[in-house]
């Protein structure tokens, strides 16, 4: 058994709700539909690897995704 650790958006999404992304169906002549989320960030991995790819942990211990990041500055 594994142990899966997830990091959400304290900006975006401080309720931590892990939506899975989805497929929607595909159009006329796609062979795969589109992937479509609601937006609320989230990550499934280590804090440092998070950190790694743009995650931010505040002094306060909040963490904010990259694209709330880039949204205060």
């Amino acid at each position: 058994m594994t142990i899966r650790q997830f990091i959400f958006c304290d900006i975006c999404n401080p309720q931590a709700v892990r939506s899975i992304e989805f497929r929607r169906a595909p159009r006329k002549d796609e062979r795969t539909g589109r992937r479509i989320s609601d937006g609320r960030a989230w990550f499934e991995g280590d804090l440092k690897v998070a950190i790694d790819q743009g995650w931010t942990l505040t002094i306060s211990g909040q963490h904010i995704c990259p694209s709330c990041k880039h949204n205060i500055v």
